[in-house]
């Protein structure tokens, strides 16, 4: 393969990759001009299409529209001999104490940079750079830039930064940040700024005080703007590093430290961060991060004119620079033992006081299962089943809504709009260690369930043998048939037809409610049977995540991700026809065990974990036996039996029925959603991904309530869902589900960076080390799911939690890093937890 081919199949595979994501391409000449008439228009995501384009224009660039993509991009150049826009945004950057914490960013072909942000609010950016210096570009509405991936003949590319989300990913995922209000202000042409402020600072030979002060106050001025808008889940560690920043600057006499403390302390008031950690806590994170800057004073301002008196920026440069002053920094690691040690990033916890909410594994103060929220016809039959059971409501309540909302289905479809309706099955989790009530809870429901199974044993022989009948008498037609056709090939006339009564209807299969375990072929050949939905119900769950990716390359998880949705899915099988559903919906009702839970959703890049609703409830408190309530109550089973005979065919043709929210009904749901708008915001990571559920939730539950009300009660089906369901349901997911599912959610890991922290301690407190090595972390604790440079950086954030210490130690030849571990972890109050892989070392 000669160059030209592989520029050509880089260039394709980028554009493809691009597109996947949603993103418009077009092709775009090697010098970068568009090879299309109507480029704007004309860009596309649709895999044909861009194939075609690729055909007729082999060595084309790929090139993305920024402004339909919601985008602006900052370009910086970096050309010899002209401005260096690198080193002219570095200094912006420092001056506003800007976070590049989560920007995509490109290194172009010439050694330049594109940052990608989404659209500030407001009027869309187009592709003026307003009073950006020299050397930066802006490329937004009506604008393009060529993409990630790109390559040209001579192999020079445009290639992520390392360390770096790639553009793909993070505009799938919704995680590009907005254009800081910061480097807005300057761009937008309607600005009125200080031009002296900006350039004061960068005259060359100019080290002063007064130019220090400037400096340090635009960079206070901008990170305190930044820092009370940040979203919760990144307030305490933007707050850490600003600190930190602007303790440099204090050192240098360029600020006093009361001016920062209260500008700190106002930002913390205003998104929020203060009222829930306190003053006190508030405080002395911003004296830790001021503290921790003292001790590396800001060294002196460079000068504009003499790029190399800046240090580490040179001309080949590959783009770690841009990341110096941001809260967290990607690209190249540090190569002294003194910054490996301290880091810029202020520390999350001290030596003698670590972070303790990476190890935290206890509920914490969770609120009770809301009874009331419940139908007034339910409420007397759970207290008394609680009772009975020896456990809490929630322990029965929770397993019910799941199993009844499972038996309902799809023969039911709860509709908000005419463009959105869901069914009514629901994934319900009650979370407890071992002992603490999670069996005896399901078993009350699952009891009932079993009794209505057994009861219908002669309704499925009567079925069989209407089977058999349908079978033989499929028979009889095929032989006539067959000698029809044999009797007109003799006559030389046409063969007639085969009769759709001559087709054989295949093996009985006896239609099931629920199912325990069974292979995908299995469950997909019930869902024939009943395609209006299955029950899985088991006591443990993990064992099912767990084995959901390790035995079927994935299939079973690819399954299991629409069993929820309730959508048309085909099951391939060896050797055999596809099974092809209608409605692939199947209920998961069953419950983990805390530590369990990480590892059962490890990895979980498809938010398997965001379908469930969590219930946490406290270990029941002992009570005397009691003889108030059976084991199966005549009420429950007669109120299930109603749910699974709900009618559900036209024709014997199974036909799903819809069933609307009421005008008021629509309107609380309306509220509900208003108020998740505002929510999100405010969540980031994986509590983000399960509460962006909470619309689906909600209206799934609403419509359970409505038909476990009407179960219980009797007469005529419910025409509509109404109000009094919808709030039930949003009052139950806002007071219990929301609150015990982001505390299951901890478990699991607020982030992946998250997870493999509390998976390395958790490893390293299972195998009592006093001292590990990055190769120990890397492969023994977390089986080499991150390469060296994600273990280092994941090791640096261990040690400003508190809990590793870095010690050097001087050999003949290369120096030896190894992490001292805080004996406080091996005193905390989690026991701990043996890995499920010991021959990995996995940690729970």
């Amino acid at each position: 393969m000669n160059i030209h081919s592989f520029s050509a199949t880089a260039n394709l595979t980028a554009a493809l990759s691009l597109a996947a994501a949603g993103l418009s391409v077009f092709p775009a000449g090697t010098d970068k001009r568009p090879l299309l008439v109507g480029w704007q228009e004309k860009a596309s995501n649709e895999e044909e299409q861009i194939r075609n384009w690729w055909n007729n224009y082999p060595t084309a660039l790929p090139a993305i529209v920024v402004g339909r993509a919601g985008l602006v991009v900052i370009d910086c150049d970096r050309h010899p001999g002209s401005n260096d826009g690198i080193e002219a945004f570095n200094r912006l950057l420092s001056a506003n104490g800007g976070n590049l914490a989560d920007v995509p960013m490109t290194k172009t072909a010439r050694g330049g940079a594109h940052l990608f942000f989404k659209q500030p609010k407001g009027e869309p950016l187009g592709n003026r750079r307003g009073e950006l210096p020299d050397g930066i570009d802006v490329r937004g509405a009506g604008g393009f830039v060529i993409a990630p991936g790109a390559e040209l003949p001579d192999g020079k590319r445009w290639q992520c930064v390392n360390g770096r989300p790639s553009l793909a990913e993070a505009f799938k995922a919704g995680t590009i940040p907005e254009l800081p209000l910061w480097l807005a202000g300057i761009i937008r042409p309607n600005r009125q700024p200080d031009r002296e402020e900006i350039d004061e600072y960068s005259r060359p030979g100019t080290n002063s005080s007064l130019r220090g002060q400037v400096y340090a106050a635009a960079a206070l001025q901008g990170t305190a703007a930044e820092l009370s808008s940040a979203p919760a889940g990144k307030r305490n560690e933007m707050l850490n590093a600003v600190a930190f920043r602007l303790g440099r600057m204090i050192a240098r006499g360029w600020i006093d430290e009361k001016t920062v403390a209260d500008a700190l302390l106002e930002a913390c008031d205003a998104n929020k961060y203060l009222r829930e950690h306190g003053h006190r806590a508030t405080t002395k994170t911003i004296e830790s991060g001021i503290e921790a800057g003292r001790k590396e004073p800001h060294p002196d301002l460079p000068d504009r004119d003499n790029p190399s008196s800046g240090g580490d920026i040179t001309p080949d440069s590959d783009l770690s620079d841009l990341s110096d002053l941001s809260a967290i920094r990607g690209g190249k690691q540090r190569g002294s033992d003194e910054l490996l040690a301290g880091g810029r990033r202020a520390e999350t916890g001290t030596w003698e006081e670590p972070d303790r909410t990476l190890l935290d594994d206890r509920r914490g103060e969770l609120p009770d299962f809301p009874v009331e929220a419940l139908p007034a016809s339910l409420r007397g039959w759970l207290l008394r089943a609680a009772r009975g059971a020896g456990v809490t409501p929630a322990h029965v309540a929770v397993p019910l809504l799941g199993i009844a909302s499972s038996l309902i289905g799809t023969a039911r479809r709860v509709r908000a709009c005419r463009s959105w309706s869901e069914p009514l099955t629901m994934w319900v989790a009650v979370v407890g260690f071992s002992g603490t009530g999670k069996t005896p809870g399901l078993d009350v429901t699952r009891r009932a369930l079993s009794l209505i199974e057994r009861g219908r044993k002669q309704k499925i022989a009567e079925l069989q043998r209407e089977h058999e009948t349908r079978a033989q008498k499929a028979k009889a037609e095929k032989k006539k048939w067959e000698k029809a056709v044999a009797d007109a090939v003799e006559a030389k006339l046409p063969a007639p037809p085969k009769p759709a009564d001559a087709t054989e209807p295949g093996p009985f299969v006896g239609p099931r409610l629920s199912l325990s375990d069974s292979t995908i072929e299995r469950r997909a050949v019930l869902l024939e049977a009943r395609p209006q939905g299955l029950a899985f119900v088991a006591d443990e769950l993990a064992r099912l995540f767990l084995n959901m990716r390790r035995y079927s390359n994935g299939q079973d998880n690819e399954f299991w991700l629409e069993a929820w949705n309730g959508k048309n899915f085909v099951v391939e099988r060896q050797g055999r026809p596809p099974v092809v559903l209608d409605y692939l919906l199947v209920g998961v009702i069953g419950s983990f065990q805390p530590d369990k839970l990480a590892r059962a959703f490890e990895g979980d890049d498809d938010g398997m974990y965001a379908r469930f609703c969590f219930a946490w409830p406290e270990e029941p408190a002992h009570r005397p036996l009691s003889n108030e309530v059976s084991e199966i109550e005549p009420e429950i089973q007669n109120a299930l039996t109603r749910l699974i005979n709900l009618p559900s065919e036209e024709d014997g043709v199974f036909a799903p029925r819809t069933v609307d929210l009421s005008a008021e009904a629509l309107a609380a749901f309306e509220a509900f959603r208003t108020f998740l708008d505002q929510l999100k915001p405010d969540l980031d990571g994986r509590e983000r991904e399960w509460a962006a559920k909470g619309g689906t939730h909600v209206l799934r539950l609403s419509g359970a309530l409505a038909y476990l009300d009407w179960a219980m009660l009797g007469g005529p089906e419910p025409q509509s869902v109404g109000q009094q369901h919808v709030e039930a349901a949003v009052r139950l997911w806002r007071e219990y589900f929301w609150p015990h599912s982001r505390a299951a959610v901890r478990q699991v890991g607020l982030t992946e960076k998250h997870a493999n922290a509390r998976r390395t301690l958790g490893w390293i407190r299972t195998n009592r080390k006093a001292e590990v090595s990055l190769q120990d972390i890397r492969q023994d604790a977390l089986g080499r799911r991150l390469d060296a440079e994600q273990t280092r950086s994941l090791l640096d954030g261990l040690v400003r939690a508190g809990w590793l210490r870095l010690v050097t130690k001087k050999t003949a030849g290369r120096a030896v890093h190894r992490w001292q571990v805080n004996p406080l972890l091996f005193l905390g109050a989690l026991p701990p937890e043996s890995p499920e892989r010991p021959e990995r070392g996995l940690a729970p």
